[in-house]
């Protein structure tokens, strides 16, 4: 009796771009050396998929959504829900969570969103006298990883609705701009901003800040409130495919993705959402967890953070990093053990121009068992958009990858058709 198939979902967030003229009219990943993920396309199908909705903003919620193969357009409450999931954080009825950023805000721009990639033992000690000290708010702070946390609200019943509709704007999407003009607003918007100018007087006297600026380092000065939502409902992996699995991701979000899909949630000790992250420590956990399950979704943030720090010299590195620190171990492992498909692809366009997503077709790749190859034999957007095969429903490329007996172009190309 053969085997069955086993899955590999890999993810380099935010890898896509658009051409850019320092590269001669490439992207960045056109530039950057990656045989292994040349390797994919030239023993599999490659081409392009919409991983976000017309109608959506282009952020890693949606396109993680879309890439472990469910409608944004049926589940997506919020992006601050999915890491309450992660962090073991049950909504109750009448909670909203928001997303809560660590940021640093100076002569009225948005300096960094990540106040220096302050570390995850510096935040914490900040998140812990937040608590402490903004208890006349109905709300709670939750630590996370680095400069992402969360924020607990418990309105009033009928500032709910309001609260789920307010504009919050990423704080990545205003990189260097004025940031007043993108504060929180619509009904119920005084709340939140009361609550974030609250934090600020905190912040500033705080001993860990102290130590950053004495150090040359960026403050954090506030925090920055976005991403809300209540808690949603997503059906497990085992009730639509029924497979067993798990997720292997540095970012919260990621993983309470995992976590309302019923998957396993990997974490790997040194993973941190930058180019500094366990690779090695990733790719071990990936291919163990492989050997007892039946998926595994893995995740790498480095290509996202270094879009939008603008930086291309840091994309190029960490899509060469994502390339032969995870893409080409993967392979060389996973595929051994055989009846085995592995899926490649960026989830969202971060563009180097902006320093933030962008909607559009990205490319993907799938090879292995099943995998009747195409022509093309390189990864890249340009690559992809020649193979002439387009799926606009992103969602139904997960979802075909982990269902069908063969997949070809044309079966591919049928999609959402």
């Amino acid at each position: 009796m053969e085997a069955a198939v086993k899955y590999l979902i890999l993810v380099g967030d935010g890898m896509a771009d658009f051409p850019i003229p320092e590269l001669g009219g490439q992207t960045p990943l056109e530039a950057a050396f990656t045989p292994s993920l040349d390797d994919i396309a030239a023993n599999g199908i490659s081409g392009q998929f919409w991983p976000i909705p017309d109608g959506f903003a282009a952020g890693s919620d949606i396109g993680n959504l879309s890439l472990f193969g469910y409608s944004p357009r049926q589940t997506f409450t919020g992006r601050a829900p999915l890491e309450a999931a992660s962090q073991g954080i049950t909504l109750a009825p009448g909670q909203i969570a928001f997303r809560c950023n660590l940021v640093t805000l100076q002569n009225g721009t948005m300096e960094d969103f990540t106040s220096g990639h302050i570390s995850t033992e510096e935040a914490r000690s900040i998140i812990d006298s937040l608590s402490a000290a903004l208890t006349n708010f109905s709300v709670r702070f939750s630590p996370g990883v680095s400069y992402r946390h969360l924020t607990i609200l418990t309105p009033p019943s009928d500032m709910m609705e309001d609260l789920t509709r307010l504009t919050c704007v990423p704080p990545h999407d205003i990189t260097g701009q004025p940031f007043a003009p993108h504060l929180p607003t619509g009904p119920g918007a005084q709340m939140i901003l009361d609550l974030m100018q609250a934090s600020i007087p905190v912040l500033a006297e705080h001993p860990v800040n102290q130590a950053r600026v004495a150090a040359g380092k960026l403050p954090a000065t506030s925090i920055w409130l976005w991403g809300q939502g209540c808690a949603p409902s997503m059906v497990s992996y085992k009730e639509r495919f029924n497979l067993k699995g798990a997720v292997i991701s540095a970012v919260d979000l990621v993983k309470g993705l995992g976590v309302c899909a019923g998957l396993d949630v990997i974490n790997v000790p040194g993973a941190t959402g930058y180019l500094d992250t366990n690779y090695k420590g990733k790719v071990a956990a990936a291919v163990e967890a492989l050997r007892r399950k039946d998926f595994v979704y893995l995740h790498v943030e480095a290509p996202d953070e270094a879009s939008h720090e603008g930086k291309l010299n840091l994309k190029i590195k960490a899509i060469e990093d994502f390339d032969a620190r995870v893409v080409g171990p993967c392979l060389e492992r996973v595929l051994a053990m055989g009846n085995c498909r592995v899926l490649v692809a960026p989830d969202h366009v971060t563009a180097l121009s902006t320093k933030t997503h962008a909607g559009g077709p990205v490319p993907f790749a799938m090879c292995g068992a099943g995998i009747e190859p195409d022509a093309t034999d390189h990864f890249s957007e340009r690559a992809a958009e020649a193979s002439g095969l387009c799926v606009t429903d992103g969602a139904l490329v997960a979802e075909h990858f982990l269902t069908a007996p063969r997949i070809t172009t044309a079966s591919l190309n049928r999609l959402g058709k």
